[in-house]
C-alpha cells in the first residue's frame, strides 16, 4: 500500500538537526552513501522524540503504533503506523513525536539527492 500523508505547507527543514543527532537512539543509520541515508527508528510506548529534521524520504512501516506528530510551525497530528504502510514524503520537514500506543519501527529511506546541498 503507498500513500502520502496529510501535512500541512511545511517550512524547509534544517532549522533544527537532523533526527540522527538529536535523537540517536531513535533513529540509528544502517547506511549511508552520497546518494541515501536508511535509518531504522524504533520506539515504545511514550516515547518522546524532540524537534529535529528529516531529508525528502520513503517511510516503510513495520510495527503498528500511533503518534501524535508536531511540526516546526507548531501544527500537530495524530498519525496511525501499519506494518505495510509506504510513504513519500517529498519535502524536507522538521517536527517531534510523541508515541501514544503501539510501537515506532519503520524503515526511513532519506533520498539525499531530493534535496539539494544534503
Amino acid at each position: 500500500m503507498s500513500t502520502s500523508l496529510p501535512t500541512p505547507t511545511l517550512a524547509p527543514a534544517q532549522q533544527h538537526q537532523h533526527a540522527t543527532v538529536m535523537d540517536p537512539d531513535a533513529h540509528p543509520v544502517l547506511f549511508e552513501n552520497e546518494h541515501v541515508r536508511v535509518i531504522h527508528s524504533r520506539a515504545s510506548q511514550s516515547w518522546q522524540s524532540p524537534m529535529h529534521s528529516h531529508l525528502p524520504m520513503v517511510v516503510i512501516s513495520l510495527g503498528s503504533g500511533r503518534q501524535k506528530v508536531t511540526f516546526g510551525d507548531g501544527t500537530e497530528q495524530i498519525v496511525d503506523l501499519n506494518p505495510g504502510l509506504v510513504v513519500w514524503q517529498a519535502d524536507s520537514f522538521d517536527h517531534s513525536w510523541e508515541l501514544l500506543s503501539g510501537e515506532v519501527d519503520v524503515v526511513l529511506v532519506e533520498v539525499k539527492s531530493a534535496h539539494p546541498g544534503a
